[in-house]
């Protein structure tokens, strides 16, 4: 069955992409399942500076699920579940766990978006980190702050493992991951002990840094550690990214000997082979 387990829509600051036309393109790509993931922070786009206010997070996802559940109707041929990607920032950690509690979501992505205070994830920001910083130090941070989303706990999926190579690139080159062996294998296993599964994800395959998240080796040693599930995503911003890559992404993912993929309701996954 093929998923997508990552896309934002007209609800997510940084979409404006009517979820109807999300609908049909999933269809058109064959696609039986989606989850829409937006984020329940916002970000100021002149200073690149994070925001989050839980009462309008709370206010925002009973929108989106209501939403959810009216398209559903029209459309009962696909499954359309109702998920968040948060983003991780020590001082709301605790009001993101109760936001997470009181939506009663079918699915959390977790993500690490921000070092040392810079959105990496952004064309307008990113540069600001990797130009003044070298790559061991930037790249070390991100790892440090994704082994802490993951001590955390409070997710089901990391998205986009290896994120902070979608700019940094620029600056250092392909992303080797051995050079972070150290700390990658750790965050694996983690990851396994947690029951936190592991996405695919599709965004930059065909910019950007030409690659899949993560890194092929890196899902190697995912499923070498038996991590238990894994996810795929477009990270789709237009109904026309719905999909995208799916075919290439799905090889890389056998040749690394991962043989299923997870849907969640819930929060409770299940197994569906590739």
């Amino acid at each position: 069955m093929l998923i997508d387990y990552h896309i934002h829509n007209h609800f997510s600051p940084d979409s404006e992409s009517d979820t109807r036309k999300i609908v049909k393109k999933a269809l058109e790509r064959g696609i039986r399942e989606i989850c829409i993931t937006n984020h329940p922070e916002l970000h100021d786009p002149k200073t690149g500076k994070d925001i989050f206010d839980l009462k309008k997070a709370k206010k925002i996802f009973r929108q989106i699920k209501e939403e959810i559940r009216e398209i559903q109707k029209e459309y009962p041929q696909i499954k359309i579940g109702f998920g968040m990607e948060m983003g991780y920032h020590k001082g709301w950690m605790q009001n993101l766990k109760k936001l997470i509690e009181e939506a009663d979501l079918d699915f959390v992505l977790g993500s690490v978006h921000v070092v040392s205070d810079v959105i990496i994830s952004s064309h307008l920001f990113a540069d600001d980190l990797y130009s003044k910083t070298d790559e061991e130090t930037a790249y070390g941070i991100y790892f440090k702050n994704m082994k802490e989303l993951v001590q955390w706990g409070h997710i089901d999926v990391i998205a986009h493992f290896d994120i902070c190579k979608k700019f940094g690139h620029k600056f250092y080159g392909p992303f080797q991951p051995e050079k972070y062996k150290n700390q990658i294998l750790p965050i694996l296993k983690l990851m396994k002990t947690k029951g936190i599964g592991l996405e695919l994800n599709t965004k930059c395959m065909k910019n950007r840094c030409k690659e899949i998240f993560p890194h092929p080796t890196i899902l190697r040693w995912a499923a070498e550690i038996g991590l238990e599930h894994f996810t795929i995503g477009s990270d789709a911003h237009k109904a026309s990214e719905v999909g995208r890559c799916f075919n290439e992404a799905l090889r890389i993912a056998k040749k690394a000997k991962i043989r299923t993929l997870s849907t969640y309701q819930k929060r409770k996954p299940a197994k569906h082979t590739i």
